[in-house]
C-alpha cells in the first residue's frame, strides 16, 4: 500500500536529513536545496519529489518551505529523541491522524512564522517539555490567531493594557489570556479590563515564541 503524505511527513521527523542537514539551512536557500534533491533522503519529499511531479506544480498544491521550516525545528533534537517520539504512536492510523492535523495546520497557515511555531511546539512535545495533546491545542488555537498579536505574547505585562487593549481583546478571544475584572481607573479616567496570562498563553510563550 502506497504511504500517504500524512504519514510520511510523521516519519519525517525521525529522519536523518533533519538532523544533519535542516539545521544549516537558511531561510533564503530553503527552495535551492529543495530543487537541488538534497531533501529526498527525507520521507515527505522523497514521495512528493519521486512521484513524477514538477516542483512548480508541488508548490502549488503544497507550499514546501512551509514543510521544511516545521521540520527545521526538530533538528536540535537528537535522532534518538526523535526517533523515540514517532514510536509513541503506537499505530499507522497515529500517525497518520497527526501527519494530517499538521499538514492541515501548515496549509492553513497565512505567514511563514505559525509554522515555526508549530514546529516548536511539536518539538517540545518530542522532548518531554509539554504533552502532545497540549502541543496540538495550543497549535490550533495559534491556527485562529493573529500571527502580530502573538508577538504580543512576547512583552506581554499582566495589568491594565491601556491602547492594546484591542490586542489583548484578540488574545482573551483566542484563549491565551486571563480577564481578571475592571479596574475603574482613577480621575483622569485611565482604567480598563486587567489581563494576566493563563496557563496556555505562558506555555506558547516558553515553547512556542522563544
Amino acid at each position: 500500500m502506497e504511504e500517504s503524505l500524512d504519514t510520511s511527513l510523521t516519519r519525517s521527523i525521525a529522519s536523518t536529513p533533519v538532523g544533519d542537514l535542516l539545521a544549516s539551512i537558511a531561510d533564503t536557500t530553503i527552495d535551492a536545496v529543495v530543487e537541488s534533491g538534497s531533501l529526498d533522503g527525507v520521507p515527505f519529499f522523497g514521495l512528493l519529489l519521486g512521484g513524477g511531479k514538477a516542483y512548480s506544480a508541488i508548490r502549488e498544491s503544497l507550499s514546501l518551505r512551509k514543510i521544511v521550516i516545521f521540520l527545521q525545528q526538530f533538528s536540535s533534537l537528537s535522532q534518538e529523541v526523535r526517533q523515540s517520539f514517532i514510536e509513541g504512536f503506537s499505530t499507522p492510523e497515529e500517525q497518520h491522524r497527526f501527519g494530517q492535523s499538521v499538514l492541515l495546520l501548515l496549509e492553513r497557515a497565512e505567514d511563514m512564522k505559525k509554522p515555526a511555531i508549530v514546529g516548536k511546539l511539536m518539538a517540545a512535545a518530542a522532548s518531554g517539555e509539554i504533552g502532545l495533546a497540549m502541543a496540538m491545542r495550543l497549535s490550533k488555537m495559534v491556527d485562529k490567531s493573529y500571527t502580530e498579536d502573538l508577538d504580543y505574547l512576547k512583552s506581554f505585562r499582566p495589568g491594565i493594557q491601556g491602547e492594546l487593549t484591542p490586542i489583548a481583546d484578540a488574545l482573551y478571544s483566542a484563549g491565551f489570556l486571563a480577564n481578571c475584572g475592571i479596574d475603574g481607573g482613577d480621575a483622569y479616567g485611565n482604567g480598563g479590563y486587567i489581563f494576566e496570562l493563563n496557563e496556555y498563553g505562558k506555555t506558547l510563550a516558553t515553547y512556542g515564541l522563544n
